[in-house]
């Protein structure tokens, strides 16, 4: 089973908790990239991964609110 794709058509909170919370843990790392020695490579895969997490979390009408920097589900 993977995270896009749980048998109930939804993700439990703990894991969108978790998904956020590596958001904000690579975000870190995306803030202060020149520090770390990394080719261009690595870099797109960061990128890459983060869209990936984000993309799990608009799925399921979540997003960080950026004032509080806590997952929040999206009002219509």
């Amino acid at each position: 089973m993977s995270l896009q794709h749980s048998p109930d058509g939804s993700i439990d909170r703990k894991v969108l908790l978790a998904v956020a919370g590596a958001i904000r843990s690579l975000e870190t790392v995306t803030g202060t990239i020149v520090e770390y020695e990394v080719g261009a490579s690595d870099a797109q895969d960061l990128h890459y991964i983060m869209r990936r997490l984000w993309a799990i979390l608009e799925t399921n009408d979540y997003t960080i609110d950026v004032d509080t920097n806590r997952l929040r589900r999206i009002t219509p």
